[in-house]
């Protein structure tokens, strides 16, 4: 699918940042990287830094890294897309001589001075096998190197790493452009243990191959189960996800990351890509000029670049993500979002935050009240879900989130139309989703969480999408060889508002993998579940199919 942008999106988006100098909008003599006159970009504000984050996928190919058409691409972009000239670049998958040429290249699109701070060789593979493939771009004009930098082992990958400061003199930020080999967790663990005595903003920026949501989906929802990594920089160790909180991130699925060890004020990610299957054979061989025009003209890397605008951390900072929430999402006939209330402590004593929520009808708000206990130089959140009936009118309302004595209103649309899972389950184990267990495919296969175990009885439950007769309930078994979850007792329930549930049938099933049935008297359903109390192997269901007829 093309993603599109919109140029009138990005001004709103951008505007009100910064005070633009008087000479801002004239035109610098110097061509850009496309050979066309640019304006010279604004700098930021004194106190402030601009972070890029970028995965540019040029150090595992020679030809591709030989072929600088999507260096030049991301420079000219990136001059266009950033709010004022960025302070910093940190950089996962280049090579030595792609961010020197990055550097000149960028330098000639915004008018402003940039080197490679830190940068490897001409290949991303090392003499020990470890590699080397991440790079620091800084604008020379803004920002100095305060000490030295270099790479940092992690997992068999260097993480480029410096300690960088604002020439005026008004913020020192340690920065890291990370991307971590294996499990992001201990490398995200070990790179903030090492900057924790750093003084100034610490950013930890890059690529770390997974998404926020511990089960993956197209997009990183508000209230789902975060992976370690991120659960363990954005709490204990009191980082702040600038895309999550500040750039609308969990609308889509990604993998590149600003952390902050300071105040987020703006933040995006770009929008604006080409269909990556358009461009990419093209790019990675090297022959950039057979690819059609469009992309010659718009492809720089498979994944979007983002930029963070940070500043000094405060000693106490509030959020409220998202901004605003559409209620487009169905569970069981119900409306339902997730907004996320926060609260980081940079004090060196605790502090305790009470949380209020209200809404009006149709809206309804849970938990509506709550405590944040944060303890020093740590963060901690509460989950707020707003849920309103399927059947309520389009329109516009509104959330009230009080942390403390600041309040928040929140804008909350409902849509005309509701997305509805064809399932729900009362519990998951990761990858094991209750899907698999209505995809026709007798190998894969649903299971209920075992890590914590979740005890039992647990469900899962059909929505046949519109009210029809039904009489039997079929359910297989895994057959994988192994019985674990197998459901021995059970009953089956049927719904037709998805609030209000009837018991049909119950019974045993033998411990075998044979599909298994239950009849009962014809009745309308557009919900159908199949709960169980007692399964072969332990306080867990698995499912490798279950129908109605």
């Amino acid at each position: 699918m093309r993603r599109t942008f919109h140029a009138a999106a990005a001004v709103a988006l951008c505007s009100g940042l910064f005070t633009m100098p008087a000479s801002a909008g004239s035109a610098s003599p110097g061509p850009s990287a496309a050979g066309a006159a640019v304006r010279r970009l604004p700098v930021t504000p004194a106190g402030q830094v601009l972070v890029v984050q970028a995965n540019l996928q040029d150090s595992v190919r020679q030809a591709d890294a030989r072929d600088t058409r999507d260096l030049d691409n991301f420079a000219r972009l990136l001059a266009e897309k950033a709010p004022a000239a960025p302070d910093a670049l940190l950089l996962t998958e280049i090579l030595g001589p792609g961010a020197r040429h990055l550097a000149n290249a960028l330098s000639r699109a915004t008018g402003q001075r940039y080197r490679a701070e830190v940068a490897g060789e001409r290949s991303a593979f090392l003499p020990d096998g470890a590699v080397r493939e991440n790079a620091i771009i800084l604008n020379t004009g803004t920002m100095t190197a305060a000490a030295r930098g270099g790479f940092e082992r992690v997992q068999d990958e260097d993480q480029a790493y410096v300690v960088a400061a604002r020439r005026d003199g008004t913020l020192r930020v340690p920065l890291v452009a990370a991307h971590p080999g294996g499990d992001p967790a201990p490398a995200a663990a070990w790179l903030a243990d090492r900057f924790a005595h750093e003084d100034g903003v610490t950013v930890l920026g890059g690529d770390f191959r997974a998404g926020r949501c511990a089960v993956p989906a197209e997009d990183q929802a508000i209230g789902c189960e975060p992976q370690a990594f991120w659960a363990d920089l954005t709490g204990p160790r009191a980082y702040t996800d600038a895309y999550f909180e500040r750039g609308d991130a969990q609308a889509r699925r990604h993998s590149g990351y600003v952390f902050a060890r300071g105040d987020v004020l703006k933040a995006a990610i770009d929008t604006d890509m080409p269909d990556v299957s358009d461009c990419k054979a093209a790019f990675d061989a090297g022959r950039s000029h057979t690819a059609d025009r469009d992309c010659r003209a718009a492809y720089y890397a498979d994944e979007p670049f983002g930029w963070a605008l940070i500043g000094a951390a405060r000693d106490e900072q509030q959020s409220v993500v998202p901004a605003k929430l559409a209620l487009d999402h169905c569970e069981l006939a119900v409306r339902t979002a997730d907004a996320m209330a926060r609260v980081v402590n940079n004090t060196a004593a605790p502090l305790s935050r009470p949380v209020r929520v209200s809404a009006s009808e149709p809206l309804t708000v849970t938990p509506a009240e709550a405590a944040l206990d944060v303890p020093a130089g740590q963060a901690k959140n509460v989950i707020v879900t707003v849920t309103a009936p399927r059947d309520t009118e389009p329109g516009e309302h509104t959330v009230t989130v009080t942390i403390g004595s600041e309040k928040r209103e929140i804008p909350v649309t409902v849509t005309e139309d509701c997305v509805e899972p064809k399932v729900y389950a009362t519990s998951f184990h990761a990858g094991f989703g209750p899907e698999l267990a209505v995809d026709d495919d007798i190998a894969t296969y649903w299971h209920s969480e075992y890590q914590p175990p979740h005890p039992l009885p647990q469900s899962i439950t059909l929505n046949l999408g519109e009210t029809r007769q039904v009489s039997a309930l079929d359910y297989q078994p895994r057959f994988d060889g192994n019985l674990n979850g197998t459901i021995l007792d059970y009953k089956v329930y049927l719904s037709t508002d998805g609030r209000t549930f009837t018991e049909v049938a119950g019974g045993s099933w033998a411990a075998d993998a044979r599909q298994k049935s239950a009849s009962f008297d014809a009745a309308d359903a557009r919900y159908v579940r199949l709960e169980g109390s007692r399964a072969s192997g332990g306080s867990y269901l698995s499912a490798a199919e279950v129908t109605v007829r």
